[in-house]
């Protein structure tokens, strides 16, 4: 018989040596799949939160706006909207450190100025989304009573799953103005 003697009454066979160090080690090895499975899991699950607050802070955005347009909606029909909507998205973070509108919380302001003061502070004071550009429309100039206004909101968020480049998310708010 192929016996080795290991200790008084306990014999141990060639082919069963070291048949326990395998088996720690195949267990190991799956169990670190598991945790590099888990760990890619959880890196998807902040990437899907991070894309839910951008997405959530932009419609926020685009509600506050709409709100602030229909109570200046003089500001909206001459333009001012539009205009200082665009040039704040060409290059957001050169307008954002350039010279603040006229401060309209506690003083008077017409209605072009209270345009530009929304535009700055909601997307300058008030935006959680990375690199935004806000896009303000309506379906004819003059916008009038009864015109379709959209507000559109660009943003970067991170791409798929695996992915280090950006995509390019939107939001568009679309409503009738009374």
């Amino acid at each position: 018989m192929n016996c080795l003697k290991r200790a008084p009454g306990k014999e141990l066979h060639h082919n069963e040596a070291g048949f326990g160090l395998i088996e720690v080690l195949v267990s190991v090895l799956i169990f670190l799949v598991g945790i590099l499975g888990m760990a890619g899991m959880q890196a998807q699950a902040v990437r899907a939160t991070q894309d839910s607050l951008q997405r959530s802070q932009a419609t926020w955005l685009a509600n506050e706006m709409s709100e602030r347009i229909k109570v200046n909606v003089s500001g909206l029909e001459s333009g001012i909207y539009q205009s200082t909507a665009q040039t704040a998205s060409n290059n957001i973070s050169s307008y954002c450190a350039g010279a603040v509108p006229r401060q309209c919380i506690a003083s008077a302001c017409n209605a072009d100025e209270m345009a530009a003061f929304d535009v700055h502070d909601l997307m300058c004071r008030n935006a959680r989304v990375s690199d935004q550009q806000m896009t303000i429309s309506c379906s004819a100039t003059p916008c009038n009573s009864g015109e379709t206004v959209s507000i559109t909101l660009l943003w970067e968020a991170r791409g798929g799953i695996g992915s280090l480049s950006l995509a390019q998310k939107s939001l568009t708010l679309t409503y009738r103005r009374q």
